[in-house]
């Protein structure tokens, strides 16, 4: 009996520094990603289970849009969306992009080979990071690969064209 409190105790004993020892980077682990995301994930998670529950009657396109205003209204601070045609980093939208480089083809009066050039060169100016994930699916679809695989390759392939 004796040996067993021992050995009950030293487990306990073990289990407590092992989790001091972890315990200091938890909190910066956990700050690390909360400083990446505007909004942490477990009260994104949390409203996004509100808002799901305020809209059970939707579906489709309607369901979509509701949620996206009700997800907005919770966190009015954050750009939680696109909007007005820029990313909420900033950058344009893939859609926004390829309209605008459109309308400049169209007043070059480009046709043919030269104006996908143009388009080309356009989108790869004002989006580089989706001209290169394109460019990265293109050449693994090329080699074969799909699925899964195809998805690792892709980010894989965009990971080292923007280091």
């Amino acid at each position: 009996m004796t040996r067993f409190a021992f050995v009950l105790a030293g487990l306990t004993l073990s289990l407590a520094t092992s989790a001091a020892a972890q315990s200091p980077s938890a909190p910066q682990a956990a700050a690390a990603a909360a400083a990446d995301e505007p909004v942490p994930r477990v009260e994104r998670a949390k409203a996004r289970q509100d808002c799901v529950a305020e809209h059970i009657a939707l579906s489709g396109d309607d369901l979509r849009q509701a949620m996206r205003d009700c997800m907005q209204a919770k966190f009015p601070g954050v750009q939680l969306y696109a909007r007005d045609g820029l990313t909420r980093d900033g950058k344009p939208t893939a859609v926004t992009a390829r309209a605008s480089c459109k309308t400049e083809a169209d007043q070059g009066s480009l046709t043919g080979a030269a104006r996908r050039e143009a388009l080309a060169a356009c989108f790869k100016a004002k989006r580089p990071d989706l001209a290169a994930r394109a460019e990265c699916r293109k050449e693994s679809r090329a080699k074969g690969l799909d699925g899964e695989d195809l998805r690792k390759a892709v980010a894989d392939c965009a990971r080292e064209s923007r280091s």
